[in-house]
């Protein structure tokens, strides 16, 4: 998967977190990324601050890889920046 989007995702999450983009690709799960309920959280404040559009902690909690984050961005009406 390549969008947009998507590249905004991995940019966020790689800031936040320090990873290699490369590794978050579509399929990716939190657990694959190391990330806990913890960080789950705090990716969703930083995607809410990059992408303007809020994920509270029960929408994070229903999400299990990259992919899905996107698609409920790309839901949400949210523009990749």
């Amino acid at each position: 998967m390549s969008s947009s989007m998507h590249d905004s995702v991995a940019e966020v999450m790689a800031n936040r977190f320090g990873m290699d983009r490369d590794i978050v690709v579509a399929e990716a799960t939190f657990d694959d990324l190391g990330l806990d309920s913890l960080s789950q959280i705090e990716l969703a404040t930083a995607l809410t601050k990059q992408l303007g559009v809020e994920l509270d902690d029960d929408e994070m909690a229903e999400l299990s890889t990259v992919g899905e984050i996107v698609a409920l961005l790309e839901s949400k009406g949210a523009t990749a920046r």
